[in-house]
């Protein structure tokens, strides 16, 4: 038994939002991500059957990380306007649901969610993760497991491994080498993801490498030698890409496990909601 879902929810919103672009009632408001997202909770509480929950969302656009780095996420478009519409309809809807809404000012929801499943998963909970967010891998675990939301797979640290080429512990280490177009993270020019795989499985962790430098000129890849010059020539974006890279999980969050319990449904506020947003095919759903 699966006991606790963290459901990434920009990841999620951003999912429902392009299943359904243009959906919306007859009063002309946006409502195809809220219907896509329910979707997906009901998706998610049918199959796996947690008795806990949390939906957590990112706090706002910028957090410690720009601070670190201006251009963090710098890549990234502004939310489309009718997606921002439907997200206070959205935190109505999932209140009612019974279901527990995480956002804590400075951070991100990574963050949120790697402090809880560190704190929790401590305890021999068993947590499932839902995100489409790759650094995501770095938090897996024997006791932390990701929902794979393309192929509906739950990926532990051995199928991790094999669909990054690293283990969740240097996952952190490869994308700071490789770096990350959508979170506009530098990493190294040249040094692409077959490359930073190779590296870290012949030699080990970004501290391993830079512990001798030298020892990368002597080995059997194309390129070792200009491989070695990059290094040594970026050290310092590869050390503000890792702390860019690696997700907080130590965050002050004064929430404990049973407060995270799915609770009972508010069915007549339920309704009124579905009913406002035309949502009938939920109307008569409401029980899980």
């Amino acid at each position: 038994m699966n006991n606790l879902i963290l459901i990434d929810g920009l990841s999620a919103l951003y999912r429902a939002y392009y299943v359904f672009p243009l959906l919306m009632n007859t009063k002309g408001e946006p409502t195809g991500a809220i219907f896509g997202f329910i979707n997906i909770l009901q998706s998610l509480i049918k199959t796996y059957k947690p008795s806990h929950l949390a939906v957590v969302f990112d706090s706002s656009p910028k957090t410690f990380r720009h601070e670190l780095f201006e251009k963090y996420k710098y890549n990234r478009l502004p939310m489309p306007n009718n997606l921002l519409l439907q997200i206070k309809p959205l935190y109505e809807i999932l209140i009612a649901m019974g279901l527990k809404i995480i956002i804590v000012n400075g951070f991100e929801a990574d963050d949120v969610i790697g402090t809880l499943a560190h704190n929790i998963s401590q305890s021999g909970v068993s947590i499932l993760i839902s995100s489409n967010d790759k650094d995501m891998a770095q938090l897996v675990t024997s006791n932390v497991n990701l929902i794979d939301n393309h192929t509906k797979k739950i990926l532990g640290p051995n199928d991790i491994e094999k669909k990054y080429g690293v283990s969740p512990k240097l996952i952190v280490d490869l994308l700071a080498i490789m770096g990350d177009y959508s979170d506009n993270i530098p990493g190294i020019p040249k040094i692409g993801k077959k490359t930073a795989i190779f590296l870290l499985k012949e030699i080990g962790s970004i501290k391993t490498i830079y512990s001798d430098l030298n020892k990368i000129s002597y080995l059997p890849i194309r390129g070792a030698k200009q491989i070695a010059i990059q290094l040594k020539k970026h050290h310092e974006a590869v050390l503000l890409s890792y702390r860019l890279a690696t997700i907080k999980k130590d965050i002050l969050i004064n929430l404990d496990y049973e407060e995270l319990l799915i609770n009972k449904m508010d069915i007549v506020k339920l309704k009124k909601l579905f009913y406002r947003y035309e949502f009938k095919s939920f109307i008569d759903c409401l029980k899980w």
